[in-house]
């Protein structure tokens, strides 16, 4: 009878531990950060840009040589952008001696978005010319065809390959609320 009971008891408690086991797994799941379920203002730029630096195929000195720029002067001076119309912002350029790696992602206020998008066009013009003469990793190409788009309140401009494009749009896309 004691060797029934103590197996019945031995039953019950790997019942529990399995039963908390599994009950904590769907907490974790709950826990996980869903981006959809956030607003903008709620959106982590320097990480999502950490993201996206992540995933791209550059070479390591390209990778080395990109500075978050947050320097007002050389925003406004620079990529002509105008803070008064701009929320957040998380700009990374490299330097372009070995290659062109430029993300600049831009939560912008209501009806700001063109005039963003034309100043961060003045830039992107301005990147074209600095590798008119000096292109190193293809970096006169990338330019010529970087992307500045709009994403919802945020404007974006990638000076990258095709590929690591196409790798950071989806990233970006994902954390879109």
């Amino acid at each position: 009878m004691k060797k029934k009971f103590f197996a019945i008891t031995a039953l019950i408690a790997i019942l529990a531990v399995l039963c908390l086991c599994s009950c904590s797994g769907e907490n974790e799941a709950e826990e996980e950060i869903n981006p959809n379920e956030y607003d903008y203002d709620m959106l982590d730029l320097s990480f999502v840009a950490d993201e996206v630096y992540a995933a791209l195929d550059i070479s390591e000195l390209t990778a080395e040589s990109v500075e978050v720029i947050t320097d007002e002067l050389v925003l406004s001076e620079q990529f002509y952008l105008d803070l008064s119309n701009i929320i957040s912002h998380e700009v990374r350029s490299a330097d372009g001696k070995y290659g062109l790696a430029d993300v600049v992602i831009l939560h912008v206020k209501d009806g700001k978005a063109n005039d963003v998008m034309d100043s961060l066009e003045m830039r992107k013009d301005d990147r074209i010319n600095e590798f008119l003469n000096y292109d190193v990793y293809d970096s006169y190409d990338i330019a010529l065809e970087g992307e500045i788009y709009q994403a919802g309140e945020l404007v974006v401009m990638l000076l990258l390959s095709e590929d690591d494009k196409a790798a950071a749009k989806e990233i970006i896309d994902y954390y879109i609320p």
